[in-house]
């Protein structure tokens, strides 16, 4: 039996902030035996390439159980999937590290912690998918060889149930960033953290993003200027958010729903990479001294934007337009 926990934790998925009523579209889940072909065309010169992706059947009586749906994953998942600029990932690393400091920094003390240090667990949760992608990546990064061991660090960081816990375990944290790493084998079709926290880092990373390039003055402004990695960096981070949570189906409220939870995440994963080329883009462009294309971006994050209201609209409709 589903809790209301599962149910309600669904209002935060894929959410950017969109406001407008979208109504539940008709979607059209591929057929277990189709395969998405490879199309150059679509390719951003600075995104891995899309390999052909194999669509997991759904799965339609009540009674099948997870182990069923974690199987349908392991057989059908992809065995590879786009990834943003590793320089956007490791960046992101760097970022929920300080993030996730200052927020302890105001948890001293605090009576109430498991409640006041929710942004901590959310952003443990997201550090934990991030340095899971930057794993798995063909390039380099300094948290390529300790990624499990960062991953690790982040589970007693999320559990901890008073301050003195929650230093500690960042303490453990900050040591893990410089391990040698244990030659443990990762894969997109491992469950690496819990859904509802993973999922309130959208709508916080998305905010924080539209917050700064909203007006084509604003996007001048911020890609001009040192904050132009954090925009890079928050859009990768949604986009491996996105898909590092497929193998979550189970924790959904439609854990039977297979194929249209895995369409759904690799639409906005894509939809956020585009984004975050278009960013880049943007700003090269205005290096070159050539005229930016803004219309581009505001495209893209628009395209984002409605990605995530399908997904409400099949897996909970009181989610749309919700911002946090």
């Amino acid at each position: 039996m589903r809790t209301i926990l599962t149910f309600s934790v669904l209002i935060l998925i894929f959410c950017v902030g969109c406001t407008k009523e979208v109504p539940k579209p008709e979607r059209n889940v591929p057929d277990e035996s189709a395969v998405t072909p490879d199309d150059p065309a679509n390719y951003v010169p600075h995104v891995e390439e899309l390999v052909p992706l194999i669509d997991v059947p759904s799965v339609d009586t009540e009674s099948e159980t997870t182990s069923m749906v974690s199987e349908a994953l392991g057989k059908y998942a992809a065995v590879a999937v786009p990834l943003p600029p590793i320089e956007d990932l490791t960046a992101q690393v760097d970022a929920y590290i300080a993030k996730i400091e200052e927020s302890l920094g105001f948890l001293e003390g605090s009576i109430k912690y498991t409640e006041d240090a929710a942004d901590v667990v959310r952003d443990a949760h997201a550090l934990a998918l991030v340095a899971f992608a930057i794993g798995l990546a063909d390039a380099d990064s300094k948290y390529k060889k300790p990624t499990a061991q960062i991953i690790a660090a982040t589970k007693p960081l999320a559990a901890a149930k008073n301050f003195s816990e929650g230093k500690k375990a960042y303490t453990a944290l900050k040591t893990s960033l410089t391990g040698s790493g244990d030659g443990t084998s990762l894969a997109w079709t491992d469950k690496v953290v819990d859904l509802a926290p993973a999922m309130k880092a959208l709508p916080n990373l998305s905010s924080a993003v539209k917050r700064v390039t909203d007006t084509e003055r604003k996007l001048n402004i911020v890609l001009g200027g040192a904050r132009a990695q954090s925009v890079y960096s928050q859009l990768a981070a949604m986009a491996v958010i996105t898909q590092g949570t497929i193998p979550n189906v189970a924790e959904t409220e439609k854990p039977d729903a297979v194929a249209e939870w895995k369409q759904l995440c690799e639409e906005f994963r894509d939809a956020a990479l585009k984004t975050n080329a278009a960013a880049h883009q943007y700003a090269r462009d205005k290096a070159d001294g050539k005229e930016p294309n803004y219309a581009a971006f505001s495209a893209s994050f628009k395209a984002m934007t409605e990605s995530c209201d399908d997904c409400h609209a099949i897996f909970h409709p009181g989610a749309i337009g919700k911002t946090e």
